[in-house]
């Protein structure tokens, strides 16, 4: 599979949800995206996407992984 935020190799794990997915992928890390962001995140710049994962990261309580569910 590819990472939709670097567009590179990643792969797919598994999520506590259907209509999310896991990604990890060596650039970005491991993080969770849900069906209806990955739809708006393949819309935008490469850039605009990592600011929305880095945002997730600095966000992300600890010991939970980073997500990009609630994207409009």
């Amino acid at each position: 599979m590819q990472c939709i935020i670097c567009d590179g190799p990643a792969e797919r794990g598994e999520a506590e949800a259907a209509h999310v997915a896991m990604i990890r992928c060596p650039r970005c890390g491991e993080f969770e995206v849900s069906d209806a962001a990955r739809k708006v995140l393949a819309t935008w710049e490469p850039y605009a996407r990592l600011q929305a994962l880095r945002y997730a990261q600095t966000n992300a309580l600890p010991g939970r992984m980073p997500n990009l569910h609630g994207i409009a």
